[in-house]
C-alpha cells in the first residue's frame, strides 16, 4: 500500500556510486513523485538550496564533502529535514558522529528497502500499526524476540529451545528484517515501549 503522505514529499539521494543511486531512485520512485540525486556532499548542498527536500538519504564516505560534514552544514541552518545515513562501513565512530548530529536513522548497506521506508515513515510520524509490528512474527520468532529483549544471549536462548546458536542468529536476522530494527538497543526499546517485557 502506497503512503499518500510520502508521495507529496521531496526526497534527495546523496550517493557517489552512480549505479547504487540509480537503483535506489528506481525503487523509491514507487513511493515518491519528486526524487533528486546528488553525487556528493557539495552537490547535495546545492540541491538542498534549490529544492529544500523533506527527506535526505545520504551515504557517509563521499568525495568533496562527506556525509557527516554535509549534515553539520545542514544542521546549522533553520531547515530541518529527515536525515537517514547509509554506509557500507559498520564503523562505531561514524555511528557516534551520526548520533551526535541527531540523524533520524543509520542503516548499513546493502539497504533493505522495507527497513528504509519504515524509518522514513517513523521519522515523519506516519507509520502504520507501529505498535503491532510484533504481530507479523511467527510464534517461535516472537519467543526469540522476547528473550532478546530480556537481554538473553543467543547461546542461552539456543539452550532453552535445544537448538544451535546459529539458528538463533537466523531468527534474530529475520526479526530485525521484519520489524525494521538495526540494533539490539532498538529492539529492547520497542519491547519496553509497547509493554511486551
Amino acid at each position: 500500500m502506497i503512503n499518500k503522505k510520502l508521495l507529496s514529499m521531496k526526497l534527495l539521494i546523496v550517493e557517489d556510486n552512480e549505479s547504487a543511486s540509480k537503483q535506489l531512485k528506481d525503487t523509491l520512485s514507487l513511493y515518491f513523485e519528486k526524487i533528486f540525486i546528488a553525487i556528493d556532499g557539495c552537490d547535495a548542498i546545492e540541491k538542498i538550496k534549490e529544492f529544500s527536500p523533506d527527506i535526505i538519504v545520504s551515504d557517509i564516505r563521499m568525495p568533496c564533502l562527506d556525509g557527516i560534514e554535509m549534515i553539520k552544514q545542514i544542521k546549522s541552518k533553520f531547515y530541518k529535514p529527515v536525515i537517514i545515513i547509509t554506509t557500507a562501513f559498520n564503523d562505531p565512530t561514524y555511528l557516534l558522529d551520526a548520533l551526535d548530529l541527531k540523524v533520524d536513522a543509520y542503516l548499513i548497506k546493502p539497504i533493505d528497502i522495507h527497513q528504509l521506508l519504515y524509518k522514513i515513515e517513523e521519522s515523519i510520524g506516519c507509520t502504520r500499526d507501529n505498535d503491532l509490528r510484533y504481530k507479523i512474527l511467527s510464534e517461535r520468532e516472537y519467543e526469540v524476540f522476547l528473550d532478546l529483549a530480556r537481554g538473553l544471549k543467543p547461546s542461552e536462548i539456543a539452550q532453552k529451545f535445544d537448538i544451535k546458536p546459529k539458528t538463533i542468529s537466523t531468527y534474530r536476522n529475520r526479526i530485525f528484517k521484519k520489524m525494521a530494527f538495526s540494533s539490539n538497543a532498538e529492539l529492547i526499546a520497542y519491547a519496553i515501549k509497547n509493554n511486551l517485557i
